[in-house]
């Protein structure tokens, strides 16, 4: 016989050892998969529940055509919406712009008063800055803030 024939591994290979092992890698996978599981849990029975913050003002109404009228109007929408969840209260500078675009060919509009709002000035350069503040004592709405008790800890 050559030598893969002498040294080819038998059907019953270490028998008992197999089980035990499997066992083990089972035991293993359940402790990890439900230990985390237990600390989750945990973790969330001692976080407490976070409110949202007050609602600033009364959302501004929009116009017939579903834009707002001016600029005021606009970034008061974006701090009803900004003001609503603490995730976008801490991460949400207001920007306002009018989305009429003057169009060669079209006869003049009667309604040139489109303003929207966004959260951040990554729509370019015609979005403005709503509220001007200073952060020592303000938020980004321009609200006074005690810092002893923040509206979002």
């Amino acid at each position: 016989l050559g030598y893969a024939a002498r040294h080819r591994p038998t059907k019953h290979c270490c028998p008992r050892a197999l089980p035990t092992m499997v066992r083990a890698f089972r035991l293993a996978a359940a402790v990890a998969c439900f230990g985390g599981l237990a600390e989750a849990a945990t973790l969330r029975a001692r976080v407490a529940q976070q409110t949202s913050p007050e609602v600033a003002m009364e959302e501004p109404l929009k116009d017939k055509d579903g834009a707002y009228a001016s600029k005021v109007d606009a970034c008061g929408a974006c701090k009803f919406a900004a003001t609503a969840s603490c995730a976008m209260y801490k991460t949400c500078l207001c920007y306002a712009t009018n989305t009429h675009f003057e169009v060669g060919n079209i006869p003049n509009a009667k309604d040139t008063k489109h303003y929207r709002w966004a959260c951040g000035d990554e729509g370019g350069s015609k979005y403005e800055l709503c509220f001007n503040v200073d952060y020592t004592y303000q938020d980004a709405f321009g609200d006074r803030v005690d810092p002893n008790k923040p509206k979002c800890p």
